[in-house]
């Protein structure tokens, strides 16, 4: 079957095989927004960190704090 990428960690999956197919489907993009003036309990925060490794409390933070224009993250 074909399934998306994120859904598979090579080393659980010892007797299938996986092959990147972006080539041929295209690359996925996935989105999170979170409003600058809103609070966020801890489970949104977690969330983020489960769909990015690069995510985590502190980033998210200076992100909110930032201006709008600051791609420096």
């Amino acid at each position: 079957g074909i399934v998306a990428e994120m859904a598979v960690r090579d080393d659980s999956n010892a007797d299938l095989v996986v092959r990147p197919m972006g080539h041929l489907f295209g690359q996925n993009i996935a989105r999170v927004a979170f409003k600058r003036s809103a609070y966020l309990r801890n489970f949104v925060f977690k969330f983020a960190e489960l769909l990015s490794d690069r995510l985590d409390r502190n980033l998210i933070a200076k992100a909110l704090a930032g201006h709008a224009n600051d791609y420096d993250l």
